[in-house]
């Protein structure tokens, strides 16, 4: 049997945002080659991603033990499992039996890191919290199993990208996510497996598998699979090149942790090759700045959020051979230089700077307050004082100055006044960045209004 798998290949590499704070990655990859029963090859692909924050204090230990966790799983399995078993037996142990002894093995290997160096209080699995994607390659099936919010695309050998994982899970909140330190994690493996059998006919192709921070880095799921397909022919040609490609993608687009693995099929026969570039994208025609927007063009903090359209095009021009990311990164321009006028609208103002200097942290920030969300949604709570008392709480006038457009239905407190019907302007005209914009919009979506009788 003629191995089709290449060796993968992976980066994981700190955010911008953590190395201006001094935080560590708490991010982690690991690949591998093991052997089946019958001596076959068999690749391994596993990411994984601490939840950082002070409640997950250990998330960096928890990610990285994930991943030695998992493929410690694997090559046991794999060990004692004849091929002879079929794919769909093979299917069942991604869904459940690989999951509980990931789960299982993981809490006893933070517990005895604990053991080895106990901290303050005592020992919980949360301190570690973690989310773990795993991607195995075999010779004559592949498959993939987790939990968490990390994604994996196929590359095609022409180029073209298909998403073909993320996290859809009903008990992730806004962007919370899923985790090895749940007690009933070992049962939410099961929506994210599956197995592909590997037709003898089949084309080349690639596996990309990564952390949330590198599609938090796109505006657009069409952007984010332009990025994977660039990343798939970067990585074939050179690893170093990935890592420097990964932060830049983390500087100039969420700050956050940023890890890939990639994996790459050959045709029968034939080992494993570099995909083509991906296809050419069309320039988009110069923009003449405003005045307004040229006298803005000079404040010395330029905020660079989600990448756009433009990124396609410096993925096409890097694949062509510049030999590495020649992105053109767009900007946004910063706020106003309006003087500010009220105690109140200087504090919303910080606050907008703030909290968009730091788009990792946007979603547990606002998770603290969904209480609040869900207080104004429901009419319990006046978004007119709120946003009178910004002076002393910010980040819940700038909530209540999004309330989206009230359903009539619902009662409303004596005197309180209506939310406009675009509610937007207000932080767009406090310079508000496109990453807190859609985390408020996230957690209005998961504020339900209360039901009429």
């Amino acid at each position: 049997m003629v191995n089709r798998w290449a060796a993968p290949i992976a980066a994981s590499r700190a955010g911008a945002a953590h190395l201006r704070t001094g935080r560590p990655c708490q991010d982690a990859v690991l690949c591998g080659e093991l052997r089946d029963a019958e001596g076959q090859p068999v690749m391994l692909m596993a990411v994984a991603d601490g939840h950082g924050g002070l409640r997950y204090r250990r998330s960096e230990v928890g990610s990285r033990l994930a991943c030695e966790t998992a493929l410690a799983v694997v090559g046991d399995a794999l060990a004692a499992a004849p091929p002879g078993d079929g794919e769909g037996g093979w299917s069942r142990w991604l869904a459940h039996d690989l999951p509980e002894a990931v789960q299982r093995r993981w809490l006893e290997a933070v517990q005895a890191h604990w053991q080895r160096d106990p901290g303050e209080g005592d020992f919980e699995s949360l301190l570690y919290g973690s989310t773990l994607g795993l991607v195995v390659m075999t010779t004559h099936w592949w498959g993939h199993t987790g939990l968490g919010d990390w994604d994996l695309v196929r590359v095609e050998a022409d180029g073209r990208a298909r998403l073909l994982q993320e996290e859809n899970e009903p008990t992730a909140l806004g962007e919370a996510t899923c985790s090895l330190c749940q007690p009933q994690a070992a049962s939410l493996f099961a929506r994210r497996a599956a197995l592909h059998p590997l037709a003898p006919e089949a084309h080349a192709f690639a596996l990309v598998l990564c952390t949330d921070g590198i599609r938090k880095s796109c505006a657009t799921d069409a952007d984010f699979l332009t990025l994977t397909a660039w990343l798939a022919r970067s990585g074939a040609e050179a690893a170093g090149d990935l890592s420097e490609a990964l932060d830049r993608i983390s500087r100039e687009g969420s700050g956050d942790d940023v890890t890939v693995a990639i994996g790459r099929s050959g045709a029968p026969g034939e080992p494993p090759a570099p995909l083509p570039a991906p296809p050419a994208v069309a320039e988009t025609p110069a923009v003449t700045p405003s005045p307004a927007q040229a006298a803005q063009a000079s404040h010395p903090r330029r905020r660079r959020p989600a990448i756009g359209r433009a990124v396609a095009i410096g993925l096409a021009l890097a694949a062509a051979g510049a030999g590495w990311l020649a992105l053109i990164w767009p900007r946004t321009q910063p706020p106003p230089q309006a003087a500010p006028t009220s105690p109140g609208l200087r504090a919303a103002l910080a606050e907008v700077e703030r909290l968009c200097a730091q788009p990792a942290s946007l979603p547990l920030e606002l998770r603290r307050r969904r209480e609040l969300f869900v207080a104004l949604r429901q009419g319990r709570q006046d978004p007119g004082q709120l946003k009178a008392a910004a002076a002393t709480d910010p980040l819940a006038a700038l909530i209540a100055a999004d309330l989206p457009a009230a359903d009539p239905t619902v009662e409303k407190p004596a005197g309180a006044k209506p939310p406009p019907a675009n509610p937007r302007r207000n932080l767009q005209a406090l310079g508000a960045c496109p990453a807190l914009l859609e985390a408020l919009s996230q957690q209005w979506a998961l504020s339900p209004a209360p039901t009429t009788p």
